[in-house]
């Protein structure tokens, strides 16, 4: 029993003996192998020598072998002993003075473009010659007579035919026939527009109608049959102020249209 127990003692003994070996065996590796490293405050090695470098130990639950991998990276002598030359100084050179700046070119404006004349507008289409003939002529004729004969039965002085008046008087009627209808103020602008110009006073007056187969007697006893009023066809021929007359007749599609354009 005796010899059981010491053989077990011995036995512990030997175990913690021999790991105490091993482990002051470790130390002593790796102190040897911390020597072989360089130290930061020491020169460059000699071109001949190598650098190691050590990987960290792979550790586990109990330290039972050391593996040590080296690697070997040669280091060439120039490179260790090589150091940065210094920087050479620069020749100073001479700073001149700087060149004053060209001036610019003048800019060339460009030349303006030529324009087009405008286009003159065309002239107006000049009215259509008025075309008279026998009726026509009988016609105004016919009108004046009687116009002066009711002037001279009222104690009036008779109307001079005027070249003029009668020029506008024609030129109205020629635009009435074309559509074939009696106004002042239409188709071919007002009474004082046409017949200002035509008796070169600010003074007109202006009578206007149509008659069939020859009846300018008619019309005249028409007008003479309206009212006495400040201003109508009687009053216009009755007028003592008026002195001449213009008498224009036109043959139409429908009718003759006969114009007077009084005048002072």
């Amino acid at each position: 029993m005796n010899a059981a127990r010491t053989f077990r003692v011995l036995e512990r003994t030997t175990a913690v003996f021999v790991a105490l070996a091993v482990q002051i065996a470790a130390v002593a590796v790796i102190g040897d192998v911390f020597a072989l490293a360089p130290r930061a405050d020491a020169g460059p090695p000699p071109p001949d020598e190598v650098v190691a470098r050590v990987a960290p130990a792979a550790r586990g639950e109990r330290l039972v072998t050391i593996n040590l991998a080296f690697d070997l990276t040669p280091v060439s002598a120039q490179a260790v002993s090589a150091e940065p030359a210094a920087a050479e100084p620069e020749a100073a050179t001479e700073v001149g003075p700087e060149p004053e700046p060209e001036a610019a070119p003048p800019i060339a404006e460009p030349a303006p473009e030529a324009r087009p004349e405008p286009t003159p507008a065309p002239p107006p289409p000049a009215p259509a010659p008025i075309t008279t003939s026998l009726t026509t002529q009988q016609a105004e004729l016919r009108m004046l007579a009687l116009m002066n004969a009711s002037r001279l039965q009222g104690g009036l002085v008779p109307l001079a035919l005027d070249a003029r008046a009668s020029d506008a008087a024609r030129l109205h009627s020629a635009a009435e026939a074309r559509v074939r209808y009696v106004y002042h103020d239409g188709p071919d602008g007002t009474a004082a527009s046409r017949n200002v110009p035509a008796c070169g006073t600010g003074w007109y007056g202006e009578n206007t109608g149509k008659v069939w187969s020859g009846g300018v007697d008619v019309l005249h006893r028409e007008f003479m049959n309206e009212p006495w009023e400040p201003i109508n066809h009687r009053t216009n021929i009755m007028d003592v102020n008026f002195r001449r007359v213009g008498v224009g007749a036109v043959q139409g599609p429908d009718a003759v249209y006969i114009t007077t354009v009084f005048c002072r």
